[in-house]
């Protein structure tokens, strides 16, 4: 195959994944206007029943003709019957003309999906002939192309499970912080009003809903740190919590000086959750960022590599 028809092929195919996207477009009106054909028969039969009715029942039709509106309601009925049948019509229409598109769509991606057989048949056939052509320059540039495909693919690939895992921090982190808020609350009614021991109960509560979070969070941010570094990120920030001490004294020995101690540790432990996930917004806009970078990288070595296929003469 000539330089000039495999170009041709690959533009022609190029509009693939438009035919095939608009085809399941289609496939959704269709769906949603055949619902409409079976709603409008329903209707149109209904309108049916209405004149046959009004001409069979005798007793109705003696009082309509008594009080001389009769022949007022069976053109009523006709014409809503009309109505009725004039819409089902366009709708059945409707949905014949979207299946002759689709038809028609079906055949020129049939037709494509044949010129893209032929299209990676010819191409691969032309990658392994330059393969074969050991010493060649172009056989040098297409494996050099290889290599930083493979490079960045793998590159790709690491950036994805560390933003998998900063994700995952970010989720816990958010967590926490909704338990912390309510347990500061708490601690600040336990201030102010005194409370007892529904309010300790409470307060300790979202504590210990948000002391799982961080236990959590320290295993998270291990597998977070190793995801970095294989990107070569170094920056995890670490985390420390509210301790034992400090709760035992607040709960059996309650005075506002423990109170308010309590209340200043969990703002501590909120506001260090909260530079942690400012931190970690900042660390996922530079993997996405590199990540895009990386994907534009990838695009123009495939063009590249395709190109060194296309205009190769044997």
């Amino acid at each position: 195959m000539d330089n000039t028809k495999l170009n041709e092929i690959k533009n022609n195919i190029a509009m693939l994944p438009v035919l095939q996207q608009r085809y399941k477009s289609i496939m959704d009106r269709i769906d949603e206007a055949q619902d409409k054909v079976e709603s409008l028969l329903k209707k149109y039969e209904e309108e049916c029943l209405d004149v046959e009715h009004l001409q069979k029942e005798s007793f109705s039709v003696t009082v309509l003709k008594f009080i001389g509106k009769y022949e007022d309601k069976i053109d009523k009925e006709s014409k809503e019957m009309l109505v009725a049948k004039i819409e089902y019509d366009k709708a059945v229409e409707h949905v014949n003309e979207l299946n002759r598109e689709k038809n028609d769509l079906e055949s020129r991606i049939s037709l494509l999906e044949n010129e893209r057989q032929t299209y990676e048949s010819e191409i691969k056939n032309r990658e392994q002939y330059i393969l074969n052509q050991m010493n060649s320059d172009i056989s040098y540039q297409y494996k050099d192309c290889l290599t930083k495909i493979e490079h960045l693919n793998r590159q790709m690939i690491e950036m994805d499970e560390a933003l998998r895992a900063a994700r995952n921090v970010g989720d816990t982190a958010k967590r926490a912080i909704t338990h912390l808020d309510s347990a500061e609350s708490w601690a600040t009614y336990d201030i102010w009003f005194r409370g007892g021991i529904l309010s300790h109960m409470a307060k300790y509560d979202h504590i210990d809903n948000a002391e799982e979070e961080f236990n959590r969070l320290s295993i998270q941010l291990k597998d977070l740190q190793k995801e970095l570094l294989d990107i070569e990120i170094v920056d995890t920030p670490e985390i420390t919590w509210i301790d034992s001490t400090t709760r035992a004294i607040d709960f059996w020995f309650d005075n506002i000086f423990t109170d308010m101690n309590v209340r200043s540790q969990i703002q501590k432990d909120s506001e260090q959750i909260r530079d942690l996930y400012k931190k970690l917004e900042n660390i996922i806009s530079v993997i996405e960022r590199k990540r895009g970078e990386a994907e534009i990288a990838l695009k123009e070595i495939e063009n590249r590599k395709n190109e060194l296929i296309i205009t190769f003469n044997f």
